[in-house]
């Protein structure tokens, strides 16, 4: 039972850890969930329907999803959204002579790419107006990005759509767009053909928990035979019930106490002399101190403060907010009491924070020079934020290796690297 003491000493001991993370329940801090047991854990037995051909209550609770984008269909997924992103590539893969994948995309993006065989460009989103689209086209976009940073999406779906192309929207991290306003729009404001959501990212659901909406009943029916290719036939009843929970959740949102306990969280950090950038997406936050690195400032917050990040890059450090709520139980004031001893005068010895590297990471990063000039050999990437660094096929450049080495000395998770270098090893023994 380690990973259940694990969790366990990180939840309970004498100064429990504070989640400034997905998933939005915050360690069931938010929302609903406390009303799911280990009872509810089910399968598909009469009278609780076939995910894979709802037609009882699994279907209800989709036509109720379906309400929240009129003139959308929704399909509950339980494989998360990377389930969702390829099999829309797959339902448009045969009316589709090129995907055009814009900006930066999730590494589940290139799998579709990869199993598809299919031809792709990628273009930046400052530079779209400028291709010449048509009705062989398909848009891939990512919206928000992880950061919560956001595209004219409107535009672009309309210019899209003006050439007769089609729009796939990775919306994984913005199934609360539109909760309430001050929020940004969803893709399904402007017409997305196909977008795919997280509802545990930022909602109060179970990880894995995931909405795919299509425009129209055709395309959703050759969604549907992919999902059924790549989702597991024994879904989880336990993330179904929490993708209903959240969803009913998002519907009776009331903001009050959401932005009133932003600002302050806001205003205890820039006291500690932390710099904070607010992003497109107002439950995400960017963390940055100018006398440290944000891999420094991560460190210090996560180990010293029990305040665990989304995710730290040379940028700063990712807060992701709660969703707050009349009767949350979200740790607030704790946190404010924990940022006021965020301070460089605070007794934290600086050479606690320095970069302490394993054995194993020191011997990576001196053997990480074999791969220069090398073709990768499966794709290497940082996680988060899933974004590929080097795809699979692509010659492992000197900027690669500066950008790896990088990220591996800060402790940044790295996908791949560790088969590229087994392949070569060996190919050289």
């Amino acid at each position: 039972m380690n990973l259940y003491k694990t969790i366990e000493n990180m939840l309970n001991d004498g100064k429990p850890y504070i989640s400034m993370h997905v998933p939005g329940h915050k360690n069931n801090t938010i929302g609903y969930l406390s009303m799911i047991d280990a009872r509810f854990d089910m399968t598909e037995i009469d009278g609780l329907d076939d995910l894979h051909e709802p037609e009882g209550i699994l279907k209800k609770i989709n036509q109720n999803l379906s309400q929240k984008y009129p003139g959308y269909i929704a399909q509950m997924m339980v494989n998360g959204t990377t389930n969702g992103m390829i099999s829309a590539i797959f339902a448009l893969k045969n009316k589709t002579v090129r995907f055009v994948i814009v900006d930066h995309a999730h590494k589940s993006v290139y799998h579709g790419m990869q199993l598809t065989g299919a031809d792709y460009i990628e273009a930046a989103s400052a530079e779209l107006f400028d291709l010449q689209i048509n009705a062989g086209d398909t848009i891939i976009l990512t919206y928000p990005t992880y950061t919560g940073d956001t595209i004219d999406v409107q535009a672009i779906i309309a210019y899209a759509h003006r050439h007769n192309a089609r729009v796939i929207t990775d919306e994984a991290h913005g199934a609360h767009f539109d909760i309430v306003p001050g929020f940004p729009e969803s893709s399904m404001k402007h017409d997305s053909d196909i977008t795919i959501q997280s509802y545990h990212k930022m909602l109060p659901a179970l990880t894995m928990a995931s909405v795919i909406f299509t425009k129209s009943q055709p395309l959703h029916d050759e969604v549907m035979k992919y999902i059924n290719y790549f989702e597991t036939s024994s879904p989880s009843y336990l993330v179904m019930l929490s993708i209903e929970s959240a969803h009913e959740f998002y519907k009776t949102y009331h903001p009050e106490s959401f932005f009133e306990n932003r600002s302050v969280i806001i205003e205890a950090l820039r006291k500690q002399k932390l710099t904070v950038e607010k992003k497109a997406d107002p439950a995400k936050i960017l963390l940055s101190h100018p006398e440290l690195s944000s891999y420094k400032l991560a460190k210090i917050l996560a180990e010293q403060h029990h305040i665990h990040h989304e995710m730290v890059t040379d940028e700063g450090v990712l807060w992701c907010l709660p969703l707050f709520h009349r009767g949350d139980r979200y740790p607030l004031e704790t946190l404010i009491h924990r940022i006021g001893d965020i301070t460089r005068d605070s007794g934290i010895p600086m050479q606690s924070v320095q970069n302490i590297e394993s054995k194993e990471t020191a011997r990576l990063l001196s053997d990480v020079r074999v791969l220069l000039n090398n073709v990768c050999r499966r794709n290497i990437v940082p996680y988060p934020p899933g974004i590929p660094l080097v795809r699979e096929g692509e010659v492992i450049t000197e900027e690669h290796i500066k950008t790896i080495t990088h990220n591996m000395y800060n402790r940044v998770r790295i996908e791949g690297v560790k088969h590229n270098l087994e392949h070569y090893k060996n190919e050289e023994s």
